[in-house]
């Protein structure tokens, strides 16, 4: 899958507009304005929105949220993640009207997911991961271990973790690992 520039200039737009609209002003997505898009953008696609909080040159994380799988159409996917991310990031009280000049965001679009037999097959910066076992998971994006500076090891040390389970939970026979890759946009 490749976005155009007018494909990312929509879709970055939409997550301005959730900010202006949503966290400014108090409205719900299904309150907002949008012409709906065709082509591509209507295509069913996971996507995630991330926001950070960009101070005296630090940038640390204040939301992330995602939809993994291709339930609805990208622009749409982006609409609710670029709320849920806003409001419903459980690791973060919701973003306020005070925070949004130092709000600076990103969008990472998903290719599908697939089946991973063997680690060493995955590559850092390139796939994004998935992990699952014992009936849970978690996900990190391609540029997550890269920009946190882990290996590999350390990468799946910290999935399993936030996955709920022991560091050492990846080295399961029951493991599970689907990879993917991302197109950030910014």
């Amino acid at each position: 899958m490749e976005i155009g520039s007018e494909e990312k200039k929509f879709l970055l737009g939409l997550v301005r507009q959730v900010l202006r609209d949503c966290v400014g002003q108090g409205k719900k997505p299904e309150e907002l304005d949008i012409e709906v898009p065709s082509g591509q953008l209507a295509e069913p696609c996971g996507a995630f929105v991330t926001y950070y909080l960009e101070k005296n040159g630090q940038k640390e994380l204040r939301g992330c949220i995602g939809l993994m799988e291709g339930i609805y159409p990208l622009w749409k996917t982006v609409l609710y993640m670029a709320h849920a991310a806003a409001f419903n990031d459980t690791r973060f009280l919701p973003l306020t009207k005070g925070e949004l000049p130092w709000v600076t965001y990103e969008i990472t679009v998903l290719t599908p997911f697939v089946p991973c037999a063997d680690i060493e097959d995955i590559e850092l910066g390139r796939h994004g991961i998935m992990f699952a076992c014992g009936g849970r998971r978690a996900v990190f994006l391609p540029q997550v271990p890269v920009e946190q500076g882990w290996t590999k090891t350390q990468t799946l040390e910290f999935l399993a973790q936030k996955a709920g389970l022991a560091p050492q939970a990846w080295q399961d026979s029951r493991a599970e690992f689907y990879v993917f890759e991302g197109i950030v946009l910014a």
